[in-house]
């Protein structure tokens, strides 16, 4: 494998990536309100994502006069594998929400955080503080409680998962998703010194690649699409493509997965109050609102609990230079 984060001659800076990774938590909590108005399969819906991104970085790239770039950073086995996970994960997740409960769906998928976390420790050697994993598994119970899995009532707390061979399909699909997230986020560890723009092209460029292989065996179909669908499908592809995307790709460049994975269940908290609530009304239970707190709780202490190792880092290196001198 290429050299990881750790080794990378390019400077991390800890502010752009959480800023990065809030935004694309916040744009990825509106995929389910741009899927809603699209009457297509979740791999073509995808695919848009994908596509809609790879040209508008692009153009940003042609704009900025670096094509060249393209060439100078030379492609290696862990950036192909960033793009083809990321494709793949996002079109099997959309299609076990189509086979399966809501609720199998996004457990899976959020399991890829996780995935990510655990292959860096081992791998990578990221350390992990002991708060990290308490923030860690707060925000992992919070999605949890308001994705409905985990419920309140008067015995306590109670967790529930249906499976059946009916659905046997969805939740094999949910699965993928989850080790593919897991696995996009962890290859996006690797080629650091590459700047976050061209990154991001090459990634939708193979995760283009990844869903189009899939439409040999699944065989999407446009012939029911409206003019509107059309609008939304190009919507979803600069919101939560171009988006989300894009910026959970500069994410990875400047934080650890542990750093990232507590930030990325933000995407919840948007999904359940700003969509679900605020656009289509639909209420929250005491579960919902305590886990929505657990996230919002876990991933701002991560927050601080990092830029202030940072900080403390930066003064003991002032201090120590001092004394050099």
């Amino acid at each position: 494998m290429t050299t990881p984060a750790s080794s990378s001659t390019t400077p991390i800076n800890k502010q752009v990536g959480f800023i990065n990774a809030f935004i694309a938590a916040t744009l990825m909590g509106f995929v389910g309100f741009f899927a809603r108005h699209i009457d297509a399969q979740g791999d073509f819906i995808a695919f848009s994502r994908m596509m809609c991104g790879g040209i508008l970085f692009f153009a940003i790239i042609a704009y900025k006069g670096r094509l060249l770039e393209l060439k100078e950073f030379k492609l290696s086995p862990t950036m192909v594998l960033s793009g083809f996970f990321m494709g793949n994960c996002l079109s099997a997740y959309i299609t076990a929400t189509q086979h399966t409960s809501i609720a199998n769906a996004v457990f899976f998928i959020y399991i890829g955080p996780i995935i990510s976390t655990l292959l860096a420790v081992i791998f990578l050697k990221e350390s992990m503080k002991l708060a990290t994993w308490f923030a860690l598994l707060a925000v992992f119970i919070g999605m949890m409680m308001i994705s409905g899995l985990m419920s309140v009532d008067s015995s306590g707390f109670s967790f529930g998962m249906q499976f059946s061979e009916k659905t046997f399909f969805g939740d094999m699909m949910a699965l993928y998703s989850g080790v593919g997230y897991g696995l996009f986020l962890f290859f996006g560890r690797f080629r650091t010194e590459v700047p976050g723009d061209v990154r991001a092209f090459w990634n939708f460029v193979f995760a283009l690649a990844g869903i189009t292989l899939l439409f040999v065996f699944t065989k999407p179909t446009i012939s029911q699409m409206t003019s509107t669908d059309w609008m939304w499908w190009i919507g979803i592809g600069i919101v939560c493509g171009f988006g989300a995307l894009g910026t959970c790709t500069i994410a990875t460049r400047h934080l650890k997965a542990a750093e990232f994975a507590c930030v990325s269940y933000w995407e919840c908290v948007v999904a359940a109050l700003f969509v679900g609530l605020m656009i289509y009304g639909e209420p929250l239970s005491s579960a919902q609102m305590i886990g929505g707190a657990l996230i919002i709780v876990g991933g701002m202490s991560e927050v601080v609990i990092s830029m202030l190792g940072k900080s403390l880092k930066r003064q003991n290196k002032t201090v120590l230079n001092v004394d050099t001198v």
